[in-house]
């Protein structure tokens, strides 16, 4: 039957019937090569034709920030060279005008050029609202925000921010949230949950959750956020880390409170609100770069007053600065001549946690016998604590909660009478990076402040060791 017959062989066999006929194989292989002739033809073609649209319709996407236009002539790439702060133009109170290096930003080892070429991996679907809860159910007024920027993926650090030191300290006026940036449409429904158990994340929706973006422009992301969106208004902006233990206590009663106004309700009894009584103003830990030859406060953590968290966004509209999170502050505020008064936080305030300087045969985050406490680096020493950065291990970050309550940091034990023999890597105590800032990016301000890179102001009395001048005001 018809229904039954191979054609294809069957016409092959017919027309190779002939006087000199063609074996069946060499008509198939012929067949099978000019097919796949074809194909690779179609395919090389379709390269340069227009795609058909898709029928199904796509859910409209949160668009990433615009990346800065080229520049007509690329910064140089490597560390800033030629930058002679002795050619800058000076003002009328004969101070100088400082403006970045121009050089190509580099941020954890990428370059911000090769960087802000870099497109979503994924969708960035708008992401569902988020709610704002209080963690204490009351109606005390907090001025205070305290931000912890993490990676959407990280839950089980926020778990433990959560359940320590933000616990911890829950009755400090402060507002507790995390940021992080659009998860992805795999990780939505996981961090929906998790927002609405805790209802303390912030989603930055139009931006990728990688670390270049992380080191970049998050902070200031997180800024227009919190100036568009935001329902409170604060008058201080903690921008943290999650490998930094934050002493809320000490942190409110030292750094805080004192640059506060509190407003009494009528009869004197309640505190109705609070109000910032310095403007323009930074709490932090000075530090200096000299790859990008800037100074700036550490990015483990600092703080702002509200007025910088709305400018900085409206400095990056019209500038749109690349570079790593802390440089990008100080870059914008060169480019706007915003001065800025800059509380600084000491070595003993707020130091990285370094384990090699912890008691010998002790599993504690104490220091030793003759700890350098104006060291960076160093172990946990006396009551001034408000900041321990680097604690990456969940191990040393139980270990230095161990250390508080709910009242602050708790008395240091003391030191054994007989230490044990120590066989550990020792110290080495390394210097502040505020100490390598060179001698000409220092000014003398009109006010007799000392000024740093044309932008940071020390606080009246405060020399360039940090400290309180005797008989400053």
């Amino acid at each position: 039957m018809a229904i039954n017959r191979a054609w294809p062989a069957d016409g092959l066999r017919a027309f190779s019937n002939r006087p000199h006929p063609v074996p069946t194989r060499f008509w198939i292989i012929s067949l099978a090569a000019i097919f796949v002739v074809a194909l690779l033809f179609i395919g090389h073609q379709s390269e340069s034709l227009p795609s058909i649209p898709s029928l199904k319709k796509e859910p409209e996407q949160a668009q990433p920030p615009v990346p800065p236009p080229p520049a007509p002539n690329s910064p140089p790439k490597g560390p800033a060279k030629g930058y002679d702060p002795q050619e800058f133009d000076v003002d009328e109170n004969g101070l100088r005008i400082w403006v970045p290096p121009n050089m190509d930003a580099l941020v954890h080892g990428v370059h911000a050029s090769d960087g802000i070429k870099r497109k979503p991996t994924y969708p960035l679907n708008p992401f569902p609202q988020t709610p704002m809860v209080s963690p204490v159910e009351d109606n005390r007024p907090r001025p205070w925000l305290g931000a912890v920027i993490c990676s959407a993926w990280d839950i089980k650090r926020r778990m433990l921010i959560r359940y320590t030191w933000m616990k911890m300290f829950k009755d400090v006026p402060m507002d507790q949230r995390f940021v992080i940036s659009n998860p992805g449409p795999d990780w939505q429904a996981v961090i929906q949950q998790e927002n609405a158990t805790y209802g303390d994340m912030i989603v930055l929706d139009h931006l990728q959750e990688d670390d270049f973006t992380a080191n970049t422009v998050k902070t200031v992301e997180f800024y227009r956020w919190l100036s568009e969106k935001s329902p409170v208004k604060y008058e201080f902006v903690s921008k943290m880390d999650t490998d930094l233990w934050v002493n809320a206590r000490g942190y409110w009663d030292r750094q805080v409170l004192p640059r506060l106004d509190v407003i009494k309700s009528a009869d004197g009894n309640t505190t109705t609100g609070y109000k910032a009584n310095v403007n323009f103003t930074t709490i932090g830990q000075f530090y200096y770069d000299s790859y990008h030859r800037s100074t700036f406060p550490h990015g483990a953590i600092y703080t702002v007053t509200w007025d910088i968290v709305t400018l900085l966004p409206k400095l990056q509209d019209k500038f749109h600065v690349t570079a790593g999170e802390d440089v990008t502050m100080a870059w914008l505020l060169m480019k706007g001549q915003q001065k800025v008064t800059l509380a600084v936080l000491s070595q003993e305030e707020k130091f990285e946690f370094d384990h090699k300087d912890t008691r010998p045969g002790e599993r504690t985050p104490w220091a030793r016998k003759g700890t350098d406490v104006t060291s960076s680096w160093h172990a946990m020493y006396g009551s001034e604590i408000l900041a321990i950065h680097q604690l990456k291990k969940d191990d040393d970050w139980l270990m230095v909660a161990a250390c508080f309550d709910e009242k602050g940091i708790k008395e240091m034990p003391p030191y054994p009478d007989k230490e044990p023999e120590d066989k550990g890597e020792k110290p080495g105590y390394p210097r502040p990076f505020w100490t390598q800032i060179p001698n000409d990016f220092w000014e003398t301000d009109v006010d007799g402040t000392l000024l740093c890179n044309g932008i940071w102001k020390l606080e009246p009395g405060v020399g360039r060791d940090m400290k309180k001048i005797e008989g400053g005001n």
